[in-house]
């Protein structure tokens, strides 16, 4: 806005804003609620304070008033005091009032107590020192008023496109078409004002929604994601475009629900950042299972996969509520050898399975909470389970399914990513598992790196980098070592890498060892392209059968 403002051929157009004017003709209460805009208004009322506060500090204070009477209060014809012409959020509308929108403000000396608080204060530091840097070049007071006069009259000008709705009930579909245009609409925005405005306890409600909103970025996720998946969890299967409307037309207590998502968001964080310690009172008629829940959750996160995070929000949150009364221990053992297939491997469509950890998230949600005796719930719940995993089992047939498998399975390489090197861990740490015949993770991968027989840089062996770009970065060139003795390793011969994997007391490192000797102490691109099929072979037919 700032550029826009101060060039030579200024540019005066802010882009479209959303208006609601369903209370404009309120006799009561007329207001006119910006749905989208909302930052460029507060933006243009913190400039507005700062040329008022400038005007003062050259001794206009004519000018300063009338500022503060046309651009941030409203005074009337007959001198009369309207209040003020903007009204923001509940969570920054008081800290706006004070140190703002009053005349007498000094936000300069503020204690801001949010960052949406920090924000205006920053916001009014940046502008006004960009006004300074404008006013600079003018040696007297007289030339540096008039310069702030230019500034004020260009504020004048600045224009928008003004989109009206009758009803909130329109503003999604507003949002997504204008969306198309570039502009930056949050569904997390429109349901927050919603809800806010149909608490019964506001502030309270406010506090609520701002620790919701830490939470989800703390995880490092959305909202508006969040919210969706909470959604499919509990009630029904929406798109992103569905989910306002049907939000609205479902609920009817807004502060139970606001409860609920901040219960929800925490049952969140725990599976977008899963640690055991968070699990540890997850139990199924007095039985530990969070040991369980929790593998499914940090495998399913090692695989990059978060589909399957609605099912998983509808098994804890019945589980702490002690309404689970089934162990689940057998369907999470089918479930991630079923994702490892279907989503690390095959790459399947995910808008089908979507679909199905919805369906089943809400059918267990409706189960567990049934008025009926325990003995009925036991057996619906443990049909239920059958019934979803009959579902997904037709989805990758066996047959069809083996080559594609094995074929892509070879695909998998080395990269940069930290998603590609979980997912490797993962297929690396189950191998080993298996070959220790277990089921479980067993591997503390805070010790634990990922380290290639055949160096990316290969001088050592007497190749160059181009010579093995194809075929270095394959799963069938890596495993897992400690870190100590990664460190030894490096780029060495496979002369002097061979003491080193004695060291090691991993399975896997002792098979390859055989694999080394039994070729007379080489390893190449058919040893390489061998492991990495015998892995893949051994991972669907072993592994991850079901």
């Amino acid at each position: 806005m700032w550029d826009d403002i101060i060039q030579d051929n200024p540019t005066y157009f802010l882009g479209p804003v959303i208006v609601n004017i369903e209370n404009y003709n309120n006799s009561d209460n007329s207001y006119i609620e910006i749905v989208d805009g909302q930052q460029r208004f507060i933006s243009s009322t913190i400039l507005s304070a700062v040329l008022r506060d400038t005007f003062k500090e050259y001794g206009d204070t004519r000018k300063a008033d009338k500022i503060q009477d046309r651009f941030i209060a409203f005074v009337d014809d007959n001198g009369d005091d309207k209040g003020y012409r903007l009204t923001a959020g509940l969570s920054t509308n008081q800290f706006l009032k004070d140190n703002i929108q009053n005349e007498n403000a000094d936000i300069l000396n503020s204690s801001p107590e949010t960052k949406e608080h920090k924000r205006i204060k920053d916001n009014y530091k940046l502008l006004k020192k960009l006004l300074e840097n404008y006013l600079d070049p003018e040696t007297s007071n007289e030339h540096k008023v008039k310069k702030i006069g230019v500034v004020r009259d260009r504020l004048k000008k600045l224009k928008v496109i003004e989109i009206q709705i009758n009803n909130d009930n329109e503003a999604y579909e507003i949002f997504e078409r204008v969306n198309n245009y570039g502009v930056d609409l949050s569904l997390s925005d429109l349901l927050k004002n919603h809800i806010l405005k149909n608490s019964n306890d506001v502030d309270g409600a406010s506090k609520k929604w701002l620790e919701i909103e830490k939470n989800i970025r703390n995880a490092g996720s959305e909202m508006k994601k969040f919210i969706r998946y909470h959604w499919l969890s509990k009630y029904s299967f929406r798109t992103e475009k569905q989910l306002y409307n049907n939000i609205k037309e479902e609920i009817r207590d807004y502060d139970k629900f606001l409860k609920e998502l901040l219960k929800a968001s925490e049952i969140y964080c725990n599976i977008i950042g899963a640690q055991l310690s968070n699990y540890n009172e997850l139990n199924v008629n007095g039985r530990f299972i969070g040991d369980k829940i929790f593998n499914i959750v940090q495998s399913s996160n090692y695989m990059s996969v978060t589909q399957d995070n609605v099912f998983y929000m509808s098994l804890i949150r019945n589980c702490e509520k002690e309404k689970l009364l089934i162990n689940p221990k057998k369907f999470l053992i089918f479930l991630e050898k079923f994702i490892f297939k279907y989503f690390a491997i095959c790459h399947f469509p995910a808008n089908k399975v979507e679909r199905l950890f919805s369906k089943y998230a809400i059918l267990l949600e409706k189960e567990c909470n049934k008025n009926i005796n325990e003995d009925n719930i036991k057996q619906n719940t443990d049909r239920l389970f059958k019934t979803f995993q009959s579902e997904l089992e037709e989805l990758v047939p066996t047959e069809a399914t083996r080559e594609f498998f094995i074929e892509r399975f070879q695909e998998v390489k080395y990269g940069t990513s930290p998603g590609n090197r979980k997912l490797i861990t993962y297929v690396l740490s189950k191998f080993e598992n298996y070959l220790h015949g277990r089921n479980e993770f067993t591997l503390n991968y805070q010790i634990i790196n990922i380290e290639h027989i055949l160096p990316q840089k290969p001088e050592n062996w007497g190749l160059t980098k181009i010579e093995i770009k194809e075929y270095v970065n394959n799963l069938g060139n890596l495993l897992l070592i400690d870190q100590r003795l990664n460190g030894q390793m490096g780029n060495k011969s496979l002369e002097n890498k061979i003491p080193i994997l004695q060291e090691s007391n991993l399975k896997m490192n002792e098979l390859i060892l055989n694999q080394i000797e039994e070729k007379n102490n080489v390893w190449d691109q058919i040893s390489i392209e061998k492991r990495n099929k015998d892995i893949a072979t051994v991972s669907y037919d072993k592994i991850f059968n079901f």
